[in-house]
């Protein structure tokens, strides 16, 4: 397993992370969430909505993985979108982080 999805699943073991889109966008908005990671198969409609949370409430975007690897490290289903809601599990999380700030890969 990627070191990264073995950190996100150790973050909502600990209760740190809001899965989902909607509840994802919610920590972003009340101040609460600290990183947002995406999935990089992320439908168009969803990425333009986490694009604009992030951007109003100035919580960093990542895109890693894919949608299905990112279940599964939550132990859901259908997760496109988790936000970290802790300093520390955030600080990490952004060590891993490969994407420029539109999204695509650095090279």
């Amino acid at each position: 397993m990627d070191n990264f999805l073995g950190l996100i699943g150790l973050a909502m073991r600990a209760g740190k992370i809001k899965c989902g889109v909607y509840s994802a966008s919610r920590a972003a908005c009340d101040g609460s969430g600290r990183l947002m990671v995406a999935a990089t198969d992320i439908g168009s409609n969803n990425r333009r909505r986490i694009e604009a949370v992030c951007r109003e409430s100035e919580v960093p975007l990542m895109y890693r993985s894919t949608s299905s690897e990112l279940s599964r490290s939550v132990g859901k289903r259908n997760i496109p979108v988790v936000c970290v809601c802790d300093d520390n599990f955030a600080a990490a999380a952004r060590k891993y982080d490969i994407t420029g700030k539109d999204g695509s890969p650095n090279e």
